[in-house]
């Protein structure tokens, strides 16, 4: 069996379901370490640190997203979804988690749910959405981005892709190096 970790952050729930966007990190077990260790240096060499997206300053946020770009080990780990017109943020979530794990067409796995901020409430909802989707998950919990490289990771991500929606200035010069890269994947 393939065990997944995938950790999942969003952005967007203070334009009042104009703009949703939710990110997820999907990564199998044995990848984490090195990767942790090697995102946790890049943290550290550009100054993001333990940062929230939003409260970093454009050089900051340049920096990281350079390194981060030039990952070859996040190939195909970032997979987000952007939704218009809606205030279903836990489903939205749920629906982004299933179209992520199922994108990777595994029939034998297991996948390890954190998602940043969940309270008890919304755990329920996505459980039993991800129950209907037929999502075979382990554990599903929240936790704060501080207390996960990979959730940052996934703050980033989402902040990067909501500024490039919102056509912040910082974002054009990496739009086509993420999309050679083929980190971010749009599902």
């Amino acid at each position: 069996m393939i065990k997944l970790y995938c950790y999942v952050d969003e952005t967007g729930q203070d334009t009042a379901g104009e703009l949703f966007l939710v990110a997820v990190v999907l990564k199998e077990a044995h990848e984490v370490d090195f990767l942790e260790k090697r995102l946790e240096e890049i943290e550290a060499e550009t100054g993001k640190k333990q940062l929230k997206w939003k409260k970093a300053s454009n050089k900051i946020k340049k920096s990281y997203l350079k390194e981060i770009s030039q990952l070859k080990e996040l190939k195909q780990t970032v997979y987000y979804s952007i939704y218009r017109s809606s205030k279903e943020y836990s489903k939205l979530t749920s629906l982004t988690i299933a179209k992520t794990v199922l994108s990777k067409g595994l029939d034998d796995y297991s996948v390890h749910i954190i998602i940043d901020g969940l309270n008890n409430k919304e755990r329920e909802i996505v459980r039993s959405e991800l129950k209907t989707l037929r999502i075979k998950y382990g554990k599903i919990r929240g936790m704060r981005d501080q207390q996960s490289v990979f959730l940052r990771l996934a703050d980033a991500m989402a902040g990067f892709l909501r500024d490039i929606a919102e056509e912040k200035l910082y974002t054009s010069e990496f739009v086509i190096s993420f999309k050679n890269s083929e980190i971010l994947v749009e599902n």
